[in-house]
């Protein structure tokens, strides 16, 4: 059994801990907001657009930038197991135009709850409002993280499930941009895409 450390508790870093705890590893979750899966919330339009109901070969055809990243986790984890995991989590499904998935309740929170529901079970601790400073290496290996207090955790495995740099107030700040680039990691510059920004001006509301 190792022990793992999974810096972010969104979508990602909640997936990475069921994962990882179903091997048999003893993890822990650190998430620097007040609430886990705050970028959950805001998507599908407050709805959470859960997956789509296709083959992942399928699914594929429709990723517009180098849909080979994905092959090997669609692979492994396709559309159908998404539906399967959250309908065991007693997530009800329901299929809207374009073979989109929502929860039945329209709600994304009762997404985040099941995925909370499913870390409580398998005893994966969650600790909120713990912000990372670092990640620690020995020897080009990750060997745990610095918290911005100065508190040290050791680990077997790091995980960094930060997101990007597209809502920070969601808690995607870029920090894992940052922790990549001091471990060695090239780091592509950041540029905007799909984001929402605010203006007091009023020519966008003309448009």
């Amino acid at each position: 059994m190792a022990k793992v450390l999974i810096v972010g508790a969104g979508a990602a870093g909640l997936m990475a801990a069921g994962a990882a705890v179903r091997q048999g590893h003893q993890v822990t979750v650190l998430e620097h907001m007040d609430k886990p899966g705050q970028k959950i919330l805001v998507t599908g339009k407050g709805r959470c657009n859960v997956t789509n109901d296709c083959p992942a070969e399928e699914f594929l055809r429709h990723v517009r930038t180098n849909p080979r990243f994905l092959y090997s986790s669609l692979g492994a984890f396709p559309p159908a197991k998404t539906m399967e995991l959250f309908e065991g989590l007693g997530v009800e499904l329901k299929e809207k135009p374009g073979r989109r998935v929502f929860p039945v309740s329209d709600h994304s929170s009762d997404v985040i709850r099941a995925l909370e529901r499913l870390l409580q079970r398998e005893g994966v601790k969650v600790h909120l409002h713990s912000s990372v400073k670092r990640v620690l290496e020995e020897d080009g290996q990750a060997v745990g993280l610095e918290l911005s207090d100065g508190k040290r955790i050791q680990a077997d495995s790091v995980v960094v499930a930060t997101g990007g740099l597209s809502y920070p107030s969601t808690g995607s700040t870029g920090d894992g941009y940052r922790w990549a680039e001091a471990t060695g990691h090239k780091v592509v510059a950041c540029t905007p895409s799909l984001v929402p920004f605010v203006t007091e001006d009023t020519w966008c509301a003309k448009l």
